[in-house]
């Protein structure tokens, strides 16, 4: 007979691993083993035990193979995809994995849009909609599912899977494309709702459509901005492209893009898919047309441009007002004023107690305030005769002290010196531009005949600024600049005195101009095809950054030079209102943004490079 040892006699008595653990790390016989042994035994032997009910319970994905990249699979719906007489609440489709979803209330789209959102769930590896609403009759609704369906281990997407089903005895297989760009840069949008209505509305005029009714049919356009509106009935519709911040498909919202066709559309016909095909047709893609010599409107029968835009309220409103030191403010306009006006309704100022300088866009207005004495104003603000807003200022607040208490006084503070600011860049100056100096406030007296201007090898006495404002607050050097030569102006202290008594340290000012070769020229012939319009050129770096514009009538010979090295774009505006600037659109009043084209290669300017190109403009 074989001995049992201490353990298998305990193990043997109980069947529970979880008492005979108990055992184990229950008090020991003493004398036969050292503490140690005893307190050490039970703690490892309990740790390996658990350590393999733990790998148990948790079974892990075996490594090894290559990766599942292959998406779910539609075995079968119930009903059949493209089926007619749809007359049940719940549809019911099956897949050959696991599924699950991913940003289904963005990514899911309903044509026509259902009044009640339906309920999706997973059983197994079916995915159910249950419909919440009665559907209409002789109708064919679909349900795009975007990238919702993906599968369970990696995530892999069904892409732009779609389901069709008709109320009716047909399936309709009319279609309408298109692209959905940005009205200001043509650049295209994602993820914006497409959607057409049914004029022939007794109740709700056409114009108020997208206020007040839900559209007809919707679509979402793809990362390229294309759109199709697939499986239309053969009507007339308007059509609009919303950017739906509260997804009520309803344009109810300021800050919410919008882009209309003034004309009715009708869908053209498309192949009719397959009933067995589930995967037929599951695109938003439009087919784009051929480019021409510019990129703008493109438009034909079968392709349909909806340019997005936001629409500017037109009431005048206060933005803000700043104070600056030693003493003045800046009050912003929310648009440009016509005449910007203000009022001190506190007490009672002098006829020219304030300078004022309003900006080229009109929109901002800066004030310095003559007597620094005067500590607060209360100022009524208004452009012509209607008063935006009344507000208190304070002007000229005493200086808070950051001595702590029993803490020596310091020496006095410097006293405050004349700042300004020049156009060069680091210490080069371009070509195309004349040295200019702005100071923070304007100036009361200014001398710059004891000035020394150092020009290349030669030294002379006085530099010629002249003032470049009424203000006296912008000078500019009157000499003609010479390429690739050094220059340097000195001015004493004490030469320049602003309206507040502050006068200047030393002034040093030393920069290089650039060579001709450094630059590049570029040259555009545009031909216009109407004598009638005007356009804004503009020569572009980046997409938004304006480096030069100019104003033409019809065709004309366009020509940028001394332009620094880089890439650049060419675009027009058809400034259709002529007032020098890229207006946007206003649905209530059916005026439609302001056209703009680009030319469609970006211009790589080199160094000493001379460039021609032709561009023919509408």
């Amino acid at each position: 007979m074989v001995k049992q040892t201490y353990y298998q006699r305990i193990k043997n008595r109980l069947k529970s691993p979880l008492k005979f653990i108990l055992v184990i790390i229950g008090p020991r016989q003493a004398g036969k083993t050292t503490l140690i042994k005893q307190l050490f035994k039970p703690v490892f032997y309990s740790g390996l035990l658990a350590a393999l009910l733990w790998q148990c319970a948790n079974p892990v994905s075996p490594t090894g193979g290559p990766k599942d990249i292959t998406p779910p699979q539609v075995v079968k719906s119930d009903p059949p995809n493209f089926s007619n007489h749809f007359d049940k609440k719940k549809i019911t489709i099956t897949f050959d994995e696991f599924v699950t979803l991913k940003d289904a209330n963005q990514q899911i789209i309903i044509s026509p849009p259902l009044s009640e959102k339906p309920d999706f769930k997973l059983r197994g590896k079916s995915f159910v909609i249950n419909l919440n609403s009665e559907l209409k009759s002789n109708t064919t609704y679909t349900f795009f599912f975007g990238n919702a369906i993906v599968d369970l281990t990696e995530n892999n997407p069904l892409a732009h899977y779609l389901y069709v089903l008709s109320t009716g005895d047909h399936i309709d297989s009319l279609s309408i494309g298109g692209k959905v760009v940005s009205a200001f840069d043509l650049q295209p949008r994602d993820g914006i709702f497409v959607m057409l209505y049914e004029p022939g509305n007794d109740t709700v005029p056409p114009d108020s459509l997208p206020y007040l009714v839900r559209p007809t049919y919707v679509a979402k356009t793809d990362a390229e901005g294309n759109f199709n509106l697939r499986n239309l009935r053969d009507e007339m519709y308007k059509i609009f492209a919303l950017n739906d911040l509260d997804n009520n498909y309803l344009y109810n919202l300021p800050n919410e893009e919008i882009a209309f066709i003034d004309s009715l559309l009708k869908p053209r016909a498309t192949a009719s898919p397959s009933p067995s095909d589930t995967t037929a047709a599951d695109t938003l893609t439009g087919e784009l047309p051929d480019k021409d010599t510019i990129t703008g409107n493109e438009s034909r029968k079968d392709f349909f441009q909806l340019r997005m835009f936001t629409e500017i309220d037109s009431t005048q409103r206060l933005s803000d007002v700043k104070t600056f030191k030693p003493a003045g403010f800046l009050i912003i306009f929310k648009f440009p004023a016509l005449h910007p006006q203000y009022r001190v309704v506190n007490k009672e100022v002098d006829e020219n107690w304030c300078m004022e300088e309003l900006n080229a866009r009109r929109d901002s207005l800066m004030v310095w305030v003559k007597d620094r004495q005067l500590d607060s104003l209360q100022l009524q603000v208004a452009d012509g005769d209607s008063i935006l807003d009344t507000v208190m200022l304070v002007i000229n607040p005493p200086e808070k002290s950051t001595r702590r208490r029993n803490q020596p006084k310091t020496k006095k503070p410097k006293p405050e010196k004349l700042k300004f600011k020049t156009n060069t860049l680091g210490s080069v100056m371009d070509l195309r531009q004349h040295l200019v100096l702005t100071f923070a406030n304007p100036l009361k007296n200014y001398d710059f005949k004891n000035a020394t201007f150092i020009t290349g090898e030669d030294t002379l006495t006085g530099a010629p600024f002249e003032p470049a404002d009424t203000l006296h607050r912008r000078f500019k050097l009157n000499h003609q600049l010479e390429e690739h030569t050094k220059y340097e102006i000195l001015i004493p202290d004490s030469a320049l005195f602003d309206i507040y008594g502050i006068t200047n340290d030393s002034i040093r000012i030393s920069f290089t101009t650039k060579q001709l070769s450094d630059y590049g020229n570029i040259f555009i012939d545009i031909e216009c095809r109407s004598d009638d319009h005007y356009y804004i050129i503009q020569l572009l770096r980046s997409e938004t950054e304006i480096v030069r514009s100019q104003y033409i009538h019809g065709s004309a010979e366009v020509s940028f030079e001394l332009v620094p090295p880089g890439k650049y774009r060419i675009k027009a505006i058809l400034d259709s209102r002529r007032n020098k600037r890229w207006d946007t659109g206003d649905y209530p009043k059916k005026i439609q943004p302001e056209n703009v084209y680009y030319f469609p290669a970006e211009i790589n300017i080199r160094a000493n490079w001379d460039i021609s190109e032709s561009l023919t403009l509408p």
